[in-house]
């Protein structure tokens, strides 16, 4: 049984909070087997969690994370978690300095097309969300496999790199850095 000490946060942002880090973030509450505790937040929060990421997630029975989003702030206030990762899923970085999250979170970036902005018919958005999803996963399923208690950070952060070189979709996706503020 894991301690509480032994769980490693993780959080995973994109600017709204409503779409592609709930899915993160229930997929490793699921995957991560109480090796980790996910939270979702975004610089730009929505008001509520997008409709077809909630339909995603109730299809695959993860229904049950489903909470509403939350500002980045949220999670760099003194009385936040200690985080070990902060991943950001979207192609768009923060418009502003990040929180100096509690723990100097190990920083990764998987670069997943944001399915809310996929115009078109219901069932063009449905399968942009399960796309989504269907990416997600597999790059959690990896980084929840990875032997953390074992790895320096330097070892950790380049993992958590080949996990995005090793599923990204080829060509095409910028590349710019996110750095929280200290």
């Amino acid at each position: 049984m894991q301690q509480p000490e032994d769980v490693h946060h993780v959080l995973f942002l994109c600017r709204d909070s409503a779409a592609l880090s709930p899915m993160a973030a229930a997929l490793l509450d699921h995957w991560g087997r109480g090796r980790f505790r996910a939270w979702s937040a975004g610089w730009r929060p929505a008001p509520g969690v997008h409709a077809m990421a909630a339909r995603t997630l109730r299809r695959a029975e993860l229904a049950g994370a489903l909470l509403k989003p939350r500002s980045w702030a949220e999670l760099g206030s003194a009385d936040a978690p200690a985080l070990r990762f902060v991943i950001l899923l979207s192609h768009d970085l923060p418009d502003a300095p990040a929180p100096a999250f509690r723990g100097d979170p190990m920083l990764a970036r998987w670069h997943v097309g944001d399915p809310a902005a996929v115009a078109g018919p219901p069932e063009t958005q449905e399968r942009a969300f399960d796309h989504a999803f269907r990416e997600i996963e597999a790059r959690v399923k990896l980084f929840a496999s990875l032997p953390l208690e074992g790895l320096d950070r330097l070892a950790s952060e380049r993992r958590l790199a080949e996990i995005e070189i090793a599923l990204a979709a080829p060509a095409g996706r910028p590349g710019a850095a996110f750095t929280p503020a200290s």
